[in-house]
């Protein structure tokens, strides 16, 4: 029987013969047929039977049916006899019985339905004497005398009706049933053809590659294919690919298959290192065989293999383009003798390289997966215009290479370049001397155009060419030449500088430079294209270009597209598993980096910030003040000075220029000491090792013991590691690694691990990967470059027991420590030199370029020149907003991003702000955390997980100057304290109307504030009454002046004895003085009693404002 698709039967018509009756039997006339038959399996139907009997005979009725499981099922059978009405036909009606689950819906009452594929009604006549007489093939079918079938059809089980109920069920099943009983149920879209790549990955030829996982298919149809198939299996894998070398080893991957044990299994394709195929499978035994396609796969063009796994047969097709433009196609089958043995949802698929063998060195293209078999192959290449303009460009640089050995030999041969080391006959001489000069033509008129930029570039460069011999360091020579020119050229420094007249424009000379294997000019070319910089933007050839540049295993480059594919952006599909292939191959060359320290070319990456004034200052060499201060301190025995002089010196640190000699000395005055624990491990570790200074086991296994005395973790790593690998003494070593774990040594948690997976644990000996793993991803939280690359590993397979598959974990642990890898933190530190020496705009070709990278500190940096350069084509904010989507980003791009949301009107942006600045203040941002309290204040929500972080209870009824009260406390635990702060600010305000609010709750405070503002009016009411007497007792006290002057002037003329006074006035001014002086008097009182009347009520005023503000301040506080 042949399964075709789960949702379809295929009609089988059963056509196996048996010996036909003789004439005599059948003489009489005896015969059976159906006059009439239902052609659909349905509960009820009947079957009409018509049949004739020379003699006395038996007939026989029966339904069979088959299933994915199991063939010939006998499900009804009637049996009788007739002996009577012999040599008459006859006709009888028979009911037939199907069983519920072969023509009813699985519901509540049938539990399970039957996929029917194949029902079978048939019938057949034997005579009695035959029965009777022990033959044994009496009942058979297939020996009957005469005989009649009819095939019917089947209904899906999605198309069958619900049974109908005959009991009474009870009363919870009836309810079950009720509420179930009208649901459709439907299977679930799920094919068994699974795209393993959709988009290409460069594979290096290195143990680095794609891993998937399948688990069983949900739909049960074609799950339990799947299981009936496991030993009869029925598989197809379509892979394309482009080769650009054969395997440099015996042997490595295409595509592999490994089972929970990490065994290789059903199916692995490998290829030799001549370009052949070799296939291997299990069988359902155990065992393992394997054959050769002996057929050379081509390079540099782009080939469709397809691998047809049959119980036992495999078929290889291979199809590809032949350089003279015609397809070639090639099958190859082989029989294997055996069933094989597959099952997809054990183990897991890697395409390329593992841990136990190397990939292919090319690409791959889209891989399709055919999980239960398939005839037919649909898998065309896709993306087909980034393909072929992949192989476009591989077939030019190709061929340039020919031109340029071409060119070179001519050269040669005409004296203008010289083989050095290599003698010349005299008449050799004189003919170069004195001989016409002849150039012979070695490429087509076409070529010559094409390249002629190019070799006159060569022709300029004679001086330089010491041999006529292409090398692939004349060619990364060369193409440094251009690549500098090409970023002058981008930044419009030509003038100054000088470019190479022969190129038309900066692309060309980084598409030539690229061509000659340097790998910046691939990632910048990438880099250029998509974010359209200095060209239009194009994914096309920025995907082309990013392929290109990590094919040659250029770091930064596979970090680019690692982190394109972590966050889909610009086209590339979001996946981690190939997000892991990159990133594992750039953590394992980082773990090999560190241990070159001397390397030139290697530095710490430091993230310096452009837009943080301190950190940059901080970049200033060996001239600057910091360096200087800390000469003048170290020079004075200060060890801290010391060590991070040394530090400085060592790694690079601070735009301090690498000198190891001059930082072991500063080690060496540190440790000689012999009272700093760390300075003491840093100079034994080079003693030991031999690092920069002579190697001195005696005094460094000195200094580890007195560090390790005094209780350092790495000190006690130390130990562990000398008695590891020199004294060969695992017990003890395996002490000093658990000291030094329990103490917080990443290295001695990390050696822990390693022991675990060795099975060198003297107290539990054998391997345990379990405690291996956790070993290795406890110090790789801590930043442990090769305990990440292993954790990683066991988390991106998930084959280790108790350990779930999380590729994104993976990626994550893994992108953090490429981010600290030595050749990275070099290019890093070029970008901030160009930045210091006030080359802005090469600066920001340098840091768009490490922006593509995925490092937030370049993303950042990128965006800060943007913005100052006044960029227009908006690499500003894709800066920005590519620094938000790393696990940890800086808040700056955050606050920018959130910024650029709140300027925009649409609802949508809003809650995109919240979020940005929901992440900013959960990385310590005040700013954000105001601007969070402004958002909320305005009406706007906060998350309540964002709440829930920041330790803010989010209750649903809780007061919304609350939640905003707690942000701005937050804000300003974050503040500078000596300074006020907008937060600080808002905070007292926010305080205070919530003081007022809670004070005017209450009718007696309310009461007393009330009758303080009474007590005021009537304070100011008596000011001015006193004020209005005083103003009127102003001419009584004139009058009375005018009185005493009178009086005055009448005594002097009395003493002078004048006759001349009259006394016919004077009563009348004694009795004016009489009156003025009773209004003064008046007065006088009105006067006093106002004013002590206005002393109490500004007495009593000012108790109860004493009261009140007591009161206020006890609500605000």
């Amino acid at each position: 029987m042949k399964v075709l698709e789960s949702f379809q039967c295929e009609l089988l018509t059963y056509t196996i013969t048996s010996p036909s009756p003789s004439t005599e039997e059948i003489i009489h006339g005896d015969f059976v047929q159906f006059d009439f038959a239902p052609d659909v399996v349905v509960d009820g139907s009947s079957v009409q039977l018509q049949y004739q009997c020379s003699r006395a005979c038996e007939i026989q009725l029966e339904v069979l049916l088959s299933t994915v499981q199991s063939t010939g099922v006998k499900v009804f059978r009637k049996r009788w006899t007739n002996l009577r009405r012999l040599g008459k036909p006859k006709t009888l009606t028979v009911a037939l019985a199907f069983p519920a689950c072969v023509t009813y819906r699985r519901d509540f009452f049938v539990r399970q339905s039957v996929d029917v594929r194949d029902v079978m009604l048939r019938a057949w006549l034997n005579h009695l004497d035959r029965v009777k007489s022990g033959d044994e093939n009496s009942s058979d079918y297939h020996r009957s005398l005469v005989r009649t079938f009819k095939i019917l059809q089947t209904v899906p089980p999605s198309e069958r009706p619900v049974k109908p109920r005959t009991r009474c069920p009870a009363w919870d099943a009836e309810l079950t049933w009720k509420l179930t009983k009208d649901r459709v149920r439907q299977c679930p879209h799920e094919s068994d053809t699974v795209d393993l790549l959709t988009f290409p990955f460069v594979s290096t030829g290195e143990n680095f590659g794609v891993i998937r996982t399948f688990k069983s298919f949900i739909n049960r149809d074609l799950e339990r294919v799947r299981i009936f198939t496991a030993d009869k299996p029925r598989v197809t894998v379509s892979v394309w690919m482009y080769l650009l070398d054969w395997c440099s080893g015996n042997l490595c991957g295409i595509v592999k298959h490994l089972n929970e044990h990490q065994n290789y299994t059903t199916p692995l394709i490998m290829l030799t290192n001549t370009g052949k195929l070799v296939v291997q499978a299990r069988f359902a035994s155990g065992e393992e065989h394997a054959f050769t396609v002996h057929a050379a796969l081509p390079l540099r063009t782009w080939i469709r293999l397809d691998c047809f796994i049959q119980v036992s047969k495999a078929n290889i097709k291979i199809h590809y383009t032949a350089l003279t433009g015609g397809t070639v196609e090639t099958s190859h089958t082989y029989n294997f003798q055996k069933s094989l043995h597959h099952n997809d949802t054990t183990g897991y698929f890697v395409i390329g390289g593992d841990k136990y063998m190397t990939g292919i060195h090319g690409y791959f293209g889209p891989i399709k997966y055919y999980r239960l078999g398939s005839d037919k192959v649909v898998n065309p290449l896709a993306p087909r215009q980034t393909l072929e303009e992949l192989d476009r460009v591989q077939q030019g640089c190709e061929n340039m290479r020919e031109v340029i050995v071409g060119f070179l030999e001519e050269q040669r041969k005409n004296g203008d370049v010289g083989v050095e080391d290599v003698c010349l006959s005299y008449y050799e001489d004189l003919r170069k001397k004195f001989g016409q000069k002849m150039c012979k033509q070695t490429w087509t008129w076409e070529q010559q155009r094409k390249h002629g930029p190019m070799l006159k570039f060569l022709h300029s460069q004679q001086d330089k060419l010491n041999s006529g011999l292409w090398s692939s360091t004349m060619a990364l020579r060369f193409g440094q030449r251009l690549f500098d020119d090409a970023v002058r050229q981008m930044t419009r420094a030509a003038a100054v500088t000088g470019l190479e007249p022969t190129f038309t424009s900066w692309t060309e000379m980084l598409q030539v430079a690229s061509c000659w294997g340097h790998d910046r000019a691939s990632l910048l070319l990438a880099t250029t294209h998509l974010a359209g910089l200095g060209v239009p933007v194009d994914w096309e050839q920025g995907h082309v270009y990013s392929l290109i540049g990590a094919v040659r295993d250029d770091r930064l480059a596979l970090l680019h597209l690692g982190y394109k594919h972590m966050q889909g952006l610009d086209g590339f599909p979001k996946d981690y598993d190939m997000a892991y292939g990159y990133y594992a191959n750039v953590g394992r060359q980082t773990s090999i980096d560190r241990e070159k320290v001397q390397d030139s070319r290697q530095y710490m990456t430091e993230h310096v910030h452009l837009s943080n004034e301190e950190e940059v200052q901080n970049q200033m060499s060996e001239t600057g003040d910091v360096v200087q201060y800390l000469k003048l301190q170290a020079e004075r025995g200060d060890i801290e000075s010391q060590k991070t002089l040394a530090r400085m010196l060592f790694w690079g640190q601070n735009g301090v220029t690498k000198d190891i000699a001059a930082a072991v000395q500063w080690y060496a005055r540190g440790a000689m000491q012999m009272t700093d624990p760390i300075a003491m491990y840093d100079y034994a570790i080079l003693l030991l090792k031999g690092t920069g200074v002579k190697k001195n086991t005696t005094l460094g296994l000195k200094l580890m013991e007195k560090a390790a005395a005094m209780g350092f973790g790495d000190a006690l790593n130390g130990l562990g590691w000398y008695y590891s690998t020199i004294r060969k003494n695992e017990t003890k070593a395996m002490e000093y690694f658990e000291l030094a774990a329990q103490n917080g040594s990443r290295d001695g948690i990390f050696n822990l691990g390693v022991y675990h997976l060795r099975g060198l644990n003297p107290h539990k000996p054998g391997k345990n990967e379990t405690a291996a793993f956790h070993c290795f991803f406890q110090s790789a939280q801590y930043g442990h470059v090769e305990g990440a690359v292993e954790a990683a590993s066991y988390l991106s397979t998930g084959a280790l027991f108790g350990v779930s598959r999380d590729p994104l974990k993976a990626v994550i642990l893994l992108k953090n420590i490429c981010e600290r890898n030595g050749f990275l933190g070099f290019t890093v530190r070029e970008a901030l030199k160009t930045y210091m020496q006030g080359s802005w705009e090469e600066a920001l070709v340098k840091y768009a370029m490490l922006a593509e990278t995925g490092l937030g500190v370049a993303q950042n940096n990128a965006a800060h020149l943007c913005e100052e350069l006044k960029d227009d084509n908006g690499c500003q904010w894709r800066y920005h907003n590519y620094s938000t989507y790393n696990h940890a980003p800086h808040p700056s791009g955050l606050l920018k991003m959130g910024d650029r949301y709140c300027q925009s009107e649409g609802s949508g942006d809003m809650v995109l702000a919240v979020e940005m600045y929901s992440r900013a203040a959960l990385a310590g941002s005040p700013e954000a955390l105001y601007n969070l309290a402004v958002l909320t204040e305005d009406g706007y929500e906060v998350p309540e997980n964002i709440l829930e972080l920041m330790q803010i209870s989010a209750q649903k009824k809780q007061d919304r100057s609350e939640v905003v009260e707690k942000l701005l406390l937050r804000c300003i635990e974050f503040e500078d304290e000596e300074n006020i702060s907008p937060c600080s600010l808002a905070l007292l305000r926010i305080q205070m109307r919530k003081a007022w609010s809670d004070f005017t709750q209450s009718t007696v405070q309310l009461a007393l504030a009330s009758g303080i503002i009474c007590f005021v009016i009537i304070v100011v009411a008596i000011a001015m009454l006193h004020s209005l007497l005083a103003h009127q007792s102003t001419p009584a006290n004139h009058l009375s002046e005018e009185l005493r002057d009178h009086q005055a002037v009448n005594h002097g003329v009395q003493e002078n004895g004048l006759e001349n006074s009259t006394h016919e006035g004077r009563p009348q001014v004694i009795q004016d003085a009489s009156v003025n002086r009773n209004i003064r008097v008046s007065i006088t009182e009105m006067t006093r009693t106002l004013q002590e009347t206005a002393d109490l009520f500004i007495t009593a005023t000012g108790v109860c404002l004493c009261a009140l503000c007591t009161i206020f301040l006890s609500h605000l506080l």
